[in-house]
Order: structure tokens, then C-alpha cells, then sequence
């Protein structure tokens, strides 16, 4: 446990909670990022007994995002809100995105402070794009924040993103803010999902376990059961499949394990608003 007697962190903003553990900050250790506290390594590290795989998992992860980002700007996108953003970390949604079209407008939104103070130091010389503090349960204060208002036209295609998020959170409520963001969105505009299963393997219900007991709640859904999430949105090829699976890119790690279908107990889909 944290010891009240130890300074705070140069990184610690008004808001934030270290004595319970935070999934942006456990996700931050993970991935070798260095904002986080005792009570959120011991969260990964009771996840990674759970499930050894769990941080293959979340590197894939990342690596779909990157893929997904890149698929999407260099098809036209320039709008990007980027929901459960957590710590922005290497290769962030914006600098690969930036990569292709400097251009592309992108806002971050996640119920961590440090996640949103560490969006918005890094881009502070980036005037258009935005990160903030919000509730993706709350979707009508999310397209309502000045951030949002001010920098993406909804009136225009946007691509909405809720990576490896959704299932922390309860799922009536997941569904019910998915349908007012799909109805918010203009024709055109994409919906990119990944999301944990326990359908693939045994240790689906022991990570499950670690989750619940340090966050509250853990909703794993099957692939039909996430198809839910998209509604009447038309799913891209090659539809829900495994991270790994979604356009994978050849490396070094996919060839070890075999190119696809790396052990990850997680889902991934992208669609397009009719």
C-alpha cells in the first residue's frame, strides 16, 4: 500500500485517487509507463498470475490501434474521439495519426485525471486537439464538452473509438450510451471497438475475478454480443475477430506466434455509419 508519509508523485492532478487502483494506471505499468502507484502494480500483478498472457494482450492492443488509426486517416478521416483513452502512451492515437495528415483533429476523453492532465500536456502546442476528464456513460456531456464543441464538427464524419474499455463498465449502461453516440454521429463516420471475452479459453473467469475485485465490475461479451454495440453500422472487413486479426501487419512477435491468432482473449471491429 501507498504510505500516507511518502511524497506524491510530480504527476498526481487534483482529483486523483491513490488509494484505490486505477485501470489507466495499472494499464499505464503494463506498458512500461511510469504514473502509477503500489495499489496498481499489485493489480497487474495479481492479473498477470491470473492470466500470463494478459500483457501480450495489451500490446496487441495498442498495435490495433496504431493499425486502425493509420487504416482510417489514410482512407479521409480528420476527426478522431478517442473515449477511455487511458495514459496516452508511445505512438499515441494523434502522433500516429499525425503521421499521415498533421491535420487530423483529435480529442481524448477518460474518467481518469491523470489520463486527461497527461493528454493535455502533450498537446499543448497542438490547439486542434483536446484532451478531457469525462464519464463515457454520460455520452451527452462527453459531445457537449467545450473541447468537443470546439474542435470536431458532429456534423461531419468522426471516428469514435472505445478501445479495450466498455468492459469495466456495466453493461445496460454501456449499450444505452452507444446508442446515443451512434445517433450523434453523421453518416460516414466510424465506430472502432475492442472488447475482453471469456469465451476463448479457462482464465477468462480468474482475470475476471482480479478486475472485479479492485474496480467493481468486469462484463466480458461474446463476439454476437458485441456485434450488439454497432447497431445498423456496417462492419469492416474482416468483421469481429480476435486483435491480432484485425489487418495484421507482419513482425517479428505475430511470426513467433504464429501471424494470427495470438493467444488474446479479446475482440476487435470497426464499421461505418450508412
Amino acid at each position: 500500500m501507498t504510505s500516507s508519509t511518502q511524497p506524491e508523485p510530480g504527476w498526481v492532478v487534483e482529483g486523483a485517487d491513490l488509494s484505490r487502483p486505477s485501470i489507466a494506471r495499472m494499464y499505464d505499468y503494463l506498458m512500461g509507463g511510469d504514473r502509477h502507484v503500489e495499489e496498481d502494480r499489485d493489480v497487474a500483478h495479481a492479473a498477470r498470475n491470473a492470466a500470463p498472457m494478459i500483457r501480450l494482450t495489451i500490446w496487441e492492443n495498442r498495435k490495433l490501434i496504431k493499425r486502425v488509426v493509420r487504416e482510417l486517416v489514410a482512407g479521409g478521416v480528420t476527426q478522431i474521439l478517442d473515449i477511455g483513452s487511458g495514459i496516452p502512451a508511445r505512438a499515441s492515437v494523434h502522433e500516429v495519426a499525425h503521421a499521415i495528415n498533421p491535420d487530423v483533429k483529435v480529442v481524448y476523453v477518460d474518467i481518469d485525471p491523470v489520463a486527461a492532465a497527461r493528454g493535455r500536456e502533450l498537446l499543448a502546442d497542438l490547439p486542434h486537439c483536446g484532451s478531457f476528464q469525462g464519464d463515457l456513460t454520460k455520452p451527452q456531456e462527453i459531445l457537449q464538452h467545450p473541447d468537443v464543441i470546439s474542435r470536431l464538427d458532429l456534423s461531419q464524419p468522426v471516428a469514435l473509438f472505445f478501445f479495450n474499455v466498455l468492459h469495466f463498465l456495466d453493461r445496460d449502461e454501456v449499450a444505452a450510451a452507444l446508442e446515443v453516440y451512434r445517433d450523434a454521429l453523421a453518416p460516414g463516420s466510424h465506430l472502432a471497438i475492442s472488447h475482453g471475452t471469456g469465451e476463448l479459453d479457462g482464465r477468462g473467469q480468474a482475470i475476471g475475478e482480479v478486475y472485479a475485485g479492485a474496480y467493481g465490475h468486469l462484463d466480458y461479451r461474446t463476439k454476437d454480443q458485441l456485434a450488439l454495440l454497432f447497431g445498423d453500422f456496417g462492419l469492416l472487413e474482416p468483421g469481429i475477430v480476435l486483435l491480432p486479426d484485425w489487418r495484421p501487419e507482419p513482425s517479428p512477435l505475430s511470426s513467433r506466434l504464429g501471424a494470427r491468432g495470438a493467444p488474446v482473449n479479446c475482440y476487435a471491429g470497426v464499421a461505418v455509419k450508412p
